[in-house]
């Protein structure tokens, strides 16, 4: 009996074509927007996130433990090459970037900036994340004596291009103010601008012999293979080594913590109001679907339908409106997203305001597969919450009264 008045419902459904098939596609339209939104979103989010600890955050950090407060050069990580050693051991670590550091003034002929100077070896940290940044020249290659890589913001500011000369002033071990004249080397354009403008790299070698002492490593920067557990990898590490500041990234940035904290719960409530606004408007095309049959059910009711049974009905009608455009909806998003999670969306237009806040001008939409089976929840409770109002108005129907009314 239960099947033929299922059936029943979904036959009333379609009684009225044009008003259900708008339902429908109001439906299926505002669960791909909203699936498709929600991925934008999450791209996006990733993006910043995954920009911020490549290119100057990381997973972990190990330092002494002063460094940090003044950026003093005589606070160096004891025995470098023995703390590298034991992190190669280590299995989860998939990169270590040792270098030394400085914070100085870039001078050019016609201006000068703050920056913060990293010391690397070129021909070891084949991985360093600016590499893949470079729009002019190589990465402290192709200059004879004392190479330097900046960022765009910094050479349009002090007005250098590659091969100009620029002079780096800092204090030394002792001290002291020293400086060095070095060649522009390459040039490079992160999404980030800030740190475009304050970071410039040069070789450990050429920043150390400035510096008054050989073999200085200030900063140890690891990656995990589980960014997620880098917390828990840095208690492990801190036990490992007492005397220096172990940090995770969710600690050195907690801006970057919260980012992808809420994450999941902001793509979830942005669902969830899309939802809701979908739900409002199922239950006012039932309620305009009951006023115009008020006869036939008040007829229905007179001839013996029992209440479950009407309530049944009512139920499958609107969840059939709900549920046969919400996966049309689903596939739509699926689709859009799989199309363009390899070729990103160019918001190039907007590459200064992007940049300005440290993110890519290409955004890459991206979902985890169990967001779909949660939405797909989510929409048939919300077809059956939709379902529960009508009902109860054709419940209260009286059946002498419905069948007289014109």
């Amino acid at each position: 009996m239960f099947l033929k008045i299922i059936s029943l419902g979904w036959k009333n459904v379609w009684r009225n074509p044009t008003r259900s098939g708008v339902v429908v596609v109001a439906v299926l339209l505002g669960v791909w927007a909203g699936v498709f939104l929600s991925a934008f979103m999450n791209g996006m989010a990733q993006g910043y996130l995954q920009n911020q600890l490549n290119l100057s955050v990381g997973h972990i950090q190990i330092m002494h433990p002063r460094f940090e407060d003044q950026f003093n050069p005589t606070c160096e990580i004891p025995d470098a090459d023995k703390v590298i050693d034991r992190l190669e051991a280590e299995s989860h670590v998939t990169e270590i970037r040792p270098q030394s550091l400085s914070t100085g003034l870039a001078q050019s002929a016609s201006n000068s900036y703050g920056v913060s100077i990293h010391g690397i070896n070129s021909k070891t940290d084949s991985t360093n994340p600016v590499q893949q940044y470079l729009v002019e020249g190589d990465m402290l290659q192709g200059v004879s004596r004392n190479p330097v890589v900046i960022g765009r913001e910094l050479a349009e500011r002090l007005d250098l291009d590659l091969k100009s000369r620029m002079v780096l002033s800092f204090q030394d071990v002792n001290g002291n103010i020293t400086a060095g004249a070095f060649r522009v080397a390459g040039i490079f354009d992160s999404p980030n601008n800030n740190y475009d403008n304050s970071n410039v790299f040069v070789e450990a070698t050429d920043l150390n012999s400035l510096l008054e002492k050989e073999d200085l490593t200030h900063k140890i920067t690891l990656k995990v293979d589980d960014f997620g557990q880098a917390e828990r990898y840095a208690q492990q590490l801190a036990s490992q080594f007492p005397n220096l500041n172990v940090t995770s990234w969710g600690d050195i940035a907690p801006e970057l913590r919260y980012v992808y904290s809420v994450m999941d719960v902001t793509l979830y409530i942005f669902m969830v109001i899309i939802v809701i606004a979908l739900v409002f408007s199922i239950i006012n095309t039932m309620l305009m679907a009951i006023l115009e049959r008020t006869r036939e059910l008040g007829m229905l009711m007179a001839v013996g339908m029992n209440k479950v049974r009407l309530f049944m009905m009512i139920l499958s009608e609107t969840v059939f409106l709900t549920m046969t455009g919400a996966p049309l909806g689903l596939l739509c998003s699926w689709i859009s997203i799989d199309l363009l999670k390899e070729t990103g969306i160019n918001l190039s237009a907007f590459a200064e305001g992007l940049n300005a806040y440290g993110m890519s001008t290409v955004i890459y939409p991206e979902i985890e597969a169990i967001y779909y089976l949660n939405i797909a929840l989510m929409i048939a409770v919300a077809a059956l919450l939709s379902s529960l109002y009508p009902a109860w108005k054709t419940l209260k129907l009286k059946p002498v009264e419905a069948i007289r009314k014109i």
